[in-house]
Order: structure tokens, then C-alpha cells, then sequence
């Protein structure tokens, strides 16, 4: 097999040589979501964000949605990126899964011209757009943001934070079928409560048709401090099974909080790992103790929580992203490393393989970035059988020059894991 340049120059247990996907007219590549099937790695991100103009006089956007594939050798296999969603003003936040025959990938949207709603498309292994500019899933008042999507052997399961109530954000849900078809056309309250937002939810599922849906808020203790909460429930057939598997309303266990939001998720052999940021509004992260992330059972229950770090110094991990290996888990995110005396901090990516009960099968793998050309926004998706990509916004060391996303690929299948 001849090696793309995803895989040139990979060692048993080493990351890849970083490789770039191309750039759809030249604009800044965003947050981009990757995911695995039928032989090919399948990359989604937002192309642009700022229209040409005079911002003087008026902020105007132009963001679309496209993609990209690649091998499992590494070699990618469009020219240049197909747009999945080129409609009007901004769309954004693209998640992706895949349901045994085509990817969903989801995403938040603003061409109504006043607030976000959630949009998804099908989008073939060989690259063919099904639902050009998109399915609408969620346009209600007010704002519907933050879509994740898992296929749960059925039906794709998309979940989002909702704003339709104008009072306190709730997390909804919505089936799309294999076959495009919206099942839920007003979507499903899954989670809301009295005095507090439910914000960001994710979700995983095993592919049995049953899906866990974890989120975050912030409750009021009863001397009126706020201490974290954080719910996890099941979803059956589009509908909410049962109470909350899993809330925390402890101080004593630590995260994910109100600010730990994104949340990404991903369901192993018999357990879920999840994975947050700990970074605050003011950047000072969590206590040098605090878990960033932790291990549910299929029962919903935690059993184990952890500590991701890829800077001995560092306390916050951001964005975070999930995947199953066929053996472990494997986690990517950035932090904010300073490397120099100099104040100002680089966005580093890093990923670890962490074993199905909680261990940490390697130390964090320092993946991209550095202070004049960082890297941030990462994201991972595997074959199930060992091999890994691992795609990010790679940030140029000149202004005039674009974003790319650039991505590396690891291949753990002869490497051993603990239980």
C-alpha cells in the first residue's frame, strides 16, 4: 500500500507526519469534525466567517459547510472541499456521525438573519451531497445551537441546546432517518429545569438503538452559592427513558460544571468516556486535582474519573473531542502552553489513548502548535481497528495567509492496553 502523507513517516505507536487538507476559495478553514466508515475518514468544517466589506459600515458573514475525505493511508481523496451547506449569512459548529451507510453531519445556522437553528445533511462515502443546503431540524423562536449527532442502530439521534421557552435554555432532540426523513418534526423536550439553563448537550450511543445524553447547567445550593450540576439520561426511540441516569449537585466531585462546556462524548466496548473543558471565563481553569474528564458505565453511572494534561504547568484542557479504537479511547484537545517568558500563551493540541476503566494507556501526545503558527479546535475519528486521524485548525505565522486544517494519524493496533 502506498502511504499518503497522513501516514508518511509514522512509527509504530507515533503520531504521523502533519499533512493539510486543501482550502475551499482560499478562506479561513473552522472547527472541524471528523468521522470513520466504510473505508474513509470523512472531515467537515466551517469554510470562512467574515464577508467582504467594509466593517466600518456593516459585519457581514459568509460561512459555509464543507468537506473533505481521506484514505486510511493518509491521502486525501478530494482535489479541493465539496460545500455540504452554502446557504446565506453564517453556518457553523459541524458534527458528524455515521449511520452504515451515509454520514449525518449537523450544524448550527443563521441564515433565517436573526438566530440560530439546526440543520443537518447526508453525505455519501464517495463524497455525494444528498440533502444540498440541508434538512431543517430545529427552526424555532429564538435560538436552537449546539447540535451533536450519534447513530444509535436505528436512527440518527441529534441533540441541542434550545431556547424556544425565552426564558432558560433546554436540551431537545430530534431522529433524522437513514433515509433523510425528520422524525421528530417538532423535536423532543428531553431535559429543562426551574432557576437554570441546560446547556451543550452530547451524545453516544452502542448502536443498540438506546443513546446517552449527558449536559451541563448550574444549580443554587441552599445557602444560595451555585455549585455545578451536571445530567445524563438515556434516549429509546427519540423519547427520554426514565429519570437522569447520572446527576452530579456535589462540589465534592469534581466537573463538569457550567463552564465546562463543550462536553464530547464517545461509547466504547462497555463504557462511555466523556470529556470536558475546565477553563473558566477567566481562564484559570480548575483545581489542580479537578477531573476533566470520566467513565460511565452503560448504566449511566461514573466509575472513574481522570485528568487529561498535556502541559506539566497547565490546568485547562478546551475543546475536546472523543473516539473509540476498536481497544481504547482516544481524546484530543488543546491547551494554552506557554513556552517562553514571554506572557502570551501558544494553543498546543494534544491526544491520549485512555483504557476502557479509566487509565491512561500513553501519556498526552503533543500533536501541533506552537506560539507563532498554533493549533486548536481538534477533533478525532478511527476506524475501530487502531487507527486514528486527528484533525485541528492550524493557525498560520502570517495574517495573510489562511487557516488550514491540518491533520496527523496514528496507528495503535499492535500497541498493548490495559483493563
Amino acid at each position: 500500500m502506498t502511504l499518503g502523507p497522513g501516514l508518511a513517516g509514522m512509527a509504530a505507536g507515533e503520531p504521523s507526519n502533519e499533512a493539510f487538507l486543501p482550502l475551499h476559495e482560499e478562506r479561513d478553514a473552522y472547527k472541524p469534525t471528523a468521522v470513520f466508515g466504510k473505508k474513509v475518514y470523512f472531515i467537515a468544517w466551517q469554510s470562512g466567517r467574515t464577508a467582504p466589506g467594509d466593517l466600518r459600515k456593516n459585519v457581514s458573514f459568509i460561512g459555509d459547510i464543507v468537506g473533505c475525505r481521506v484514505d486510511k493511508s493518509g491521502k486525501p481523496l478530494d482535489a479541493e472541499p465539496f460545500v455540504i451547506c452554502g446557504a446565506k449569512d453564517l453556518q457553523e459548529f459541524p458534527r458528524a456521525a455515521f449511520g452504515g451507510r451515509n454520514f449525518l453531519i449537523v450544524w448550527q445556522d443563521l441564515r433565517n438573519g436573526k438566530d440560530w437553528d439546526v440543520y443537518a445533511a447526508r453525505v455519501t462515502p464517495e463524497g455525494k451531497v444528498l440533502d444540498p443546503d440541508g434538512i431543517l431540524v430545529s427552526g424555532g423562536a429564538h435560538n436552537q445551537a449546539k447540535p451533536r449527532v450519534t447513530w444509535d442502530g436505528k436512527s440518527f439521534l441529534i441533540v441541542w441546546q434550545d431556547f424556544r421557552s425565552g426564558k432558560w435554555y433546554e436540551v431537545y432532540g430530534a431522529r433524522v432517518s437513514p433515509e433523510g426523513g425528520l422524525l421528530d418534526a417538532e423535536g423532543v423536550k428531553l431535559a429543562s429545569a426551574d432557576f437554570h439553563h441546560c446547556y451543550a448537550p452530547t451524545v453516544a450511543s452502542a448502536g443498540d438503538g438506546r443513546s446517552f445524553v449527558l449536559w451541563v447547567g448550574s444549580g443554587w445550593s441552599g445557602d444560595g452559592g451555585r455549585i455545578p450540576m451536571a445530567t445524563g439520561l438515556f434516549v429509546e426511540d427519540g423519547k427520554a427513558k426514565g429519570d437522569g441516569a447520572y446527576i452530579n449537585k456535589s462540589n465534592k466531585e469534581h466537573g463538569p460544571n457550567e463552564y465546562a462546556q463543550p462536553i464530547a462524548m464517545a461509547s466504547g466496548k462497555d463504557s462511555y468516556l466523556a470529556a470536558w473543558k475546565t477553563d473558566s471565563p477567566h481562564g484559570r481553569g480548575g483545581a489542580p486535582d479537578e477531573s476533566n474528564a470520566a467513565i460511565f458505565d452503560f448504566k449511566g453511572e461514573r466509575k472513574a474519573n481522570l485528568r487529561l494534561a498535556g502541559d506539566k504547568a497547565g490546568k485547562v484542557i478546551v475543546d475536546t473531542d472523543v473516539a473509540w479504537d476498536g481497544s481504547s479511547f482516544v481524546v484530543v484537545w488543546h491547551e494554552f502552553v506557554r513556552e517562553t517568558k514571554i506572557a502570551v500563551p501558544s494553543d498546543v493540541v494534544f491526544a491520549a489513548r485512555v483504557a476502557p476503566g479509566g487509565k491512561l494507556v500513553t501519556g498526552a501526545m503533543r500533536l501541533s502548535g506552537e506560539l507563532k503558527s498554533p493549533a486548536s479546535q481538534a477533533c478525532v475519528a478511527s476506524d475501530g481497528a487502531g487507527v486514528s486521524l486527528f484533525a485541528y485548525e492550524k493557525h498560520p505565522e502570517k495574517v495573510d495567509v489562511p487557516i488550514k486544517v491540518g491533520f496527523r494519524m496514528l496507528n495503535a493496533a499492535d500497541s498493548s492496553t490495559p483493563d
